[in-house]
């Protein structure tokens, strides 16, 4: 694939992003939705992936990138970057070379291969780090304690977009014959049967051989129907977003039980060896609740077969960034990251880490501790149980 020049993207002209609430954007990290020429948010229940991708907001960001820029709404990859990592506009380069082979650049689009659906916030847990857009859970939880009347029940009714709207899936079959490359994330997708239905409908067409797929799960299910499906797809890739291990998992992923999502890995390795257009992975994202604890993580890895590893920083929300801790408990978690006793893998992805960590900007932890307060008195839960230096260096008392 030639390019243009080296901070060259190519998803906004290939790829777009639905997400949980039924908003667009070009891709899963950047940071504004896709806008109309008024200004207005681009929704799926009224507007065609095809207008969104062909919008001038889209053209304007093609434009943007052919004239060398560094849009701002892509942040989070020029941060990633500066810190020595592997940005997603990286990865989806490599990811895609084999599919995308055009020369030619101009700011029209070209037609989509790959489409990143967040098919609504269903989900069974309610992850420390996620949010009521990510997760109905989440936004069950919150509206138990802050009624119905908040953002937070907005986000409920906003997530269940693709089981009210037809007509988005109405226009996605008969654009399935140019994909190549699909991605399910979360909400939980293995929760999500539209997908399933979808794929199935891929394989009745005779095109499922032409598709590569990509899951993002959090572990707690085993679709038993799904290995009659996934058989006639070109490549299943099935990433386990997986933080940390035993109770600290846990306490990160509130109703997930970390000895049942081993024992799913296990029937997923069984499957891989059934299939051989399988392949799991292991997206691990870095926040301040497992940055002090890696070195546990890595070496659990190790003892899996994964076929690729990915260390996700995370970037929001902001107060969840490891770059945002207190200096002094940045300088715990950099020295327990060099001290750490890992493969030389995961020992050049942790002095990218800390890269990243001396890269943010410290707060004082006043907004880290009084969240931190909050989620641990709705759910009986005290970091200091399995956190210990985590709390210490962080100065917390307890949720009371």
């Amino acid at each position: 694939m030639k390019l243009p020049h080296d901070t060259f993207c190519v998803l906004p002209w290939v790829s777009i992003e639905t997400s949980p609430i039924g908003t667009a954007r070009p891709c899963c990290l950047a940071e504004d939705e896709i806008k109309d020429s008024d200004g207005n948010k681009f929704d799926l229940n009224k507007n065609t992936l095809n207008e969104i991708h062909h919008s001038d907001y889209m053209n304007n960001l093609r434009q943007d990138f052919l004239d060398a820029k560094k849009p701002q709404t892509c942040r989070k990859c020029w941060n990633e970057e500066r810190s020595g990592r592997t940005s997603k506009r990286m990865h989806t380069l490599n990811r895609l070379k084999h599919i995308v082979k055009d020369t030619e650049w101009t700011a029209d689009a070209k037609p989509l291969v790959f489409i990143d659906f967040k098919l609504g916030n269903i989900c069974n847990l309610k992850c420390r780090i996620c949010g009521s857009w990510s997760s109905s859970q989440f936004a069950i939880e919150e509206i138990k304690f802050e009624g119905k009347d908040t953002f937070h029940y907005e986000m409920l009714q906003k997530g269940a977009w693709p089981r009210k709207n037809q007509e988005f899936w109405d226009q996605i079959d008969p654009m399935m014959n140019q994909i190549r490359y699909l991605e399910f994330t979360g909400g939980e997708p293995f929760m999500i049967q539209e997908h399933f239905a979808l794929l199935q409908r891929c394989v009745d067409a005779g095109i499922a051989g032409d598709i590569e797929i990509h899951y993002n799960t959090n572990g707690t299910h085993y679709p038993e129907h799904a290995e009659q499906i996934w058989k006639h797809f070109k490549l299943v890739e099935i990433a386990f977003s997986i933080d940390d291990v035993g109770p600290r998992f846990e306490y990160q992923r509130a109703n997930a039980e970390w000895q049942l999502v081993n024992a799913n890995m296990d029937r997923f390795e069984r499957l891989r060896d059934r299939l051989n257009n399988i392949q799991l992975q292991c997206c691990a994202t870095v926040n301040v609740f497992n940055v002090m604890y890696l070195e546990g993580l890595a070496n659990w890895i190790d003892t899996r077969s994964f076929e690729f590893v990915y260390w996700n920083m995370l970037h929001e929300a902001y107060y969840h960034s490891v770059g945002t801790l207190p200096d002094a408990a940045k300088q715990i978690a950099i020295q327990r990251l060099r001290d750490a006793d890992v493969t030389e893998f995961h020992k050049k992805e942790f002095n990218n880490i800390i890269d990243f960590i001396n890269g943010g900007v410290s707060l004082d932890g006043n907004i880290l501790r009084m969240k931190v307060k909050d989620v641990d008195w709705r759910r009986n839960q005290d970091l200091r149980d399995h956190h210990s230096e985590l709390a210490d260096a962080i100065e917390y008392g307890g949720p009371v």
